[in-house]
């Protein structure tokens, strides 16, 4: 049975580090997304700004333009992070099932094991009744 402890505990070490690096990338798109909710509150700052002073008037076309990129550089970012999630997340799943087969086939296999041991715990002890009973046939 250790080939299959040692698979069985390598599967779960690399679950483990796929769920931790899953981990860290969630974390990732968290702060790509607290970053674009970021931007969009500084544009609602600049906008209330520029329509207080003609000087923001004046150079809020320049800002927005800036702002336009700046904005579609988090969206690619926040969508490669969502991205690099899902793959991890499946990176997930493919190794969880991967240690569940692993373990259902040794389950099975120690399963298969036992009644094979039963059996053969049987056939002794049906030889030692038929003993007995050819013994206890014997002194009669």
């Amino acid at each position: 049975m250790r080939p299959f402890d040692t698979l069985i505990r390598l599967s779960e070490q690399q679950l483990d580090e796929k769920r931790k690096a899953l981990s860290r990338l969630e974390s990732g798109l968290e702060v790509a997304r607290a970053g674009r909710a970021a931007l969009d509150a500084e544009l609602a700052a600049e906008q209330a700004a520029a329509a207080q002073s003609v000087e923001g008037a004046r150079t809020y076309g320049a800002y927005a333009r800036q702002m336009i990129a700046r904005r579609q550089a988090a969206d690619q970012l926040v969508a490669d992070a969502e991205a690099a999630v899902e793959a991890a997340r499946e990176e997930v799943r493919t190794a969880f099932a991967e240690l569940k087969r692993y373990q259902i086939t040794h389950d099975a296999r120690l399963a298969r094991i036992a009644e094979e041991q039963a059996r053969k715990d049987q056939a002794v002890a049906d030889e030692t009744a038929q003993n007995l009973k050819r013994r206890e046939g014997d002194r009669l």
